[in-house]
C-alpha cells in the first residue's frame, strides 16, 4: 500500500475513533472487527499482544511502544495520541526499518483521558485508553 493511501486510511480511522467514542460506550461492541483493543481483539485474537500499544509516562512525556517485529512486509505504520474530547495531540509514522516507539509531550498540567492508537499494515487499527 502506498504511504499516501495508507495515511488517508489511518487518518480516517482516527476520525472514526474520535467521532464514535461515545457511541462505542453506548454499544460496547459497535466497533467489533473494526477497531481492536486488548479486551476486543476480534478476529485478530491470536496477535493482540503484538499490537496493543504500551504507554509509559514520566511527567508530561509519554512513550508509546508496540511490541511488534518490523519487516518490509509487516510493520507498525503509526502511533497517534488523542486527548479527552477527541482533541488530536500528535502522530508519529514509521517505516519498516524503524522501531515502533514514539515520544509525545502532553500539554502542561494535562490530566484526563488519552487514547493511543497503533496501526499495523496487516492487522488493522488498535487502541488503548488510559487516564493520566
Amino acid at each position: 500500500m502506498k504511504r499516501r493511501e495508507f495515511m488517508t486510511t489511518a487518518l480516517a480511522g482516527t476520525a472514526v475513533l474520535a467521532l464514535s467514542s461515545q457511541a462505542a460506550h453506548a454499544a460496547p461492541h459497535a466497533q467489533e472487527n473494526v477497531v481492536f483493543d486488548a479486551q476486543n481483539p476480534g478476529h485478530w485474537k491470536s496477535v493482540e499482544a503484538l499490537h496493543v500499544p504500551i504507554i509509559e509516562r514520566k511527567g508530561s512525556q509519554i512513550t508509546i511502544r508496540t511490541p511488534h517485529p518490523m519487516s518490509e512486509d509487516h510493520y507498525i505504520v503509526s502511533h497517534t495520541v488523542v486527548l479527552a474530547g477527541g482533541k488530536f495531540l500528535d502522530r508519529k509514522t514509521f517505516s519498516w526499518k524503524d522501531q515502533p516507539v514514539s515520544e509525545h509531550t502532553l500539554p502542561t498540567g494535562y490530566t484526563g483521558k488519552i487514547t493511543i492508537t497503533s496501526t499495523c499494515n496487516l492487522h488493522d487499527f488498535w487502541i488503548k485508553e488510559t487516564q493520566v
